[in-house]
C-alpha cells in the first residue's frame, strides 16, 4: 500500500507540473520566451579559441617570421645531405633527393624553400644543387649567398 501511494503522489505531481506549464503558455520544450532578441557573437577584442597558447620558436629566426615551416626549413642547409638527382629524358624537370639529420628523405625542385635562412633552390645540375639565401636586415642591403650541395664528395685541398 505504501508503494502505491508513492506512485500516485509522483503521478499527481507530474500532472500538476504539466498543467501549470500548459496554463502559463510556456511549453516544456521551449523554456525561453519567444519575444527575446537573438544573440549575435562579436569577436572584436576577444581571444581566438583556435589559436594555440604556446608558439614553438626556432633558433635563429625572428619573432615576426614565425609561421608554418616545412620540414626542410627546420634544419640548416649544412645539415642536409644530397643523395640523388632525377631528370626526365629531355632534362627539363630535374628533381633532387635530400635527407635530414634524422634520415628522412625529401624531394626538392627548383624554387623549393630549404634551410633556416629562407633559402631557395636556384638550380639543379647533374651532380649538385645550388641554393640561394638572401641575407640583410635592410631591403637596400640585401646580399645573396650561394650554397652548393654536392652529390659526391669532392676532394678540396687534400681533404675528403
Amino acid at each position: 500500500m505504501r508503494k502505491n501511494s508513492h506512485r500516485i503522489f509522483f503521478l499527481l505531481s507530474l500532472s500538476f507540473i504539466a498543467m501549470c506549464l500548459f496554463v502559463s503558455g510556456v511549453s516544456a520544450a521551449d523554456p525561453v520566451a519567444s519575444n527575446t532578441t537573438p544573440f549575435h557573437y562579436r569577436p572584436q577584442g576577444k581571444l581566438d579559441p583556435f589559436k594555440p597558447f604556446i608558439r614553438k620558436e626556432i633558433p635563429g629566426q625572428k619573432r615576426s617570421d614565425l609561421k608554418f615551416l616545412s620540414p626542410l626549413q627546420r634544419y640548416g642547409i649544412e645539415q642536409l645531405k644530397l643523395i640523388g638527382i632525377m631528370a626526365s629524358e629531355n632534362n627539363d624537370k630535374k628533381r633532387a633527393i635530400v635527407t635530414d639529420p634524422k634520415g628522412k628523405s625529401f624531394i626538392i625542385m627548383k624554387g623549393s624553400l630549404i634551410g633556416q635562412n629562407n633559402g631557395r633552390v636556384a638550380e639543379i645540375l647533374d651532380d649538385q644543387v645550388i641554393v640561394e639565401e638572401k641575407t640583410g636586415e635592410d631591403s637596400r642591403k640585401v646580399k645573396t649567398k650561394r650554397i652548393i650541395l654536392d652529390l659526391h664528395r669532392v676532394e678540396r685541398e687534400g681533404k675528403i
